[in-house]
């Protein structure tokens, strides 16, 4: 494990105090985007039993006591609502592509349960023989999210980083400072099985072409 994965682990464990100091007197900025390939990047309608995935990209600023950027650690969480049912699960995490390949927890493992917050670190740093890099969104994973076939067939969740404890969301610079990232909402809206609601509507067409075939009948006798 290099210097920087341990900084990362370290502060997210002392967050809470040092880095709201740091946020309020300086102006850079770190923030999670979220890119599902569809219209509506950051929501989703889902059934149970689905799953889908959902690119995260780092939009990232410099000033104050923040360097640079050298890596990142974060957790995801439901948030609304923030008692049970918890039916999501992270099964996937991707880094192809990313530059934070100097995997907080390598051997992760799966699910990742959201209940409501994931138990491990998701995020990396950039690899110690690499340089940290300056202003510039960039591409820190592809996120794979199931949903428990027992999910709610309504309702509307959401699910985001974490921003609070011993877990909070930070970025780190090559010097070891923190700055924690700003929640960052991804909404799920549930909606029943399409047999749930295709069923009734095929009956109710076998209902109407009997009662056609009856009447037709009732013509032809007349």
């Amino acid at each position: 494990m290099n210097t920087m994965k341990k900084y990362l682990l370290i502060a997210a464990v002392v967050c809470v105090s040092s880095l709201a100091a740091v946020s309020t007197t300086s102006a850079q900025s770190a923030l999670f985007i979220y890119n599902n390939g569809t219209g509506t990047p950051a929501a989703g309608t889902y059934t149970p039993g689905s799953s889908f995935t959902f690119a995260i990209n780092l939009g990232f600023v410099p000033a104050g006591s923040i360097a640079n950027l050298d890596g990142v650690s974060y957790w995801f969480q439901q948030t609304n609502p923030s008692i049970a049912p918890f039916p999501f699960s992270i099964t996937l995490r991707d880094v192809t592509g990313s530059m934070f390949t100097d995997l907080q927890t390598p051997g992760l493992t799966y699910p990742q349960n959201l209940n409501p917050v994931n138990a491990n670190d998701l995020g990396g740093a950039i690899p110690i023989n690499q340089s940290a890099v300056g202003a510039g969104t960039y591409l820190v994973a592809d996120i794979t999210v199931s949903i428990a076939l027992s999910a709610p067939t309504t309702g509307v969740f959401t699910i985001s980083n974490t921003t609070s404890g011993g877990k909070t969301s930070v970025i780190s610079d090559s010097f070891g400072h923190t700055f924690a990232i700003p929640e960052a909402d991804y909404i799920i809206t549930m909606i029943p099985e399409p047999a749930t609601w295709i069923t009734p509507a095929l009956g109710l067409a076998a209902l109407l072409l009997s009662q056609r075939r009856r009447i037709l009948k009732l013509c032809r006798a007349a």
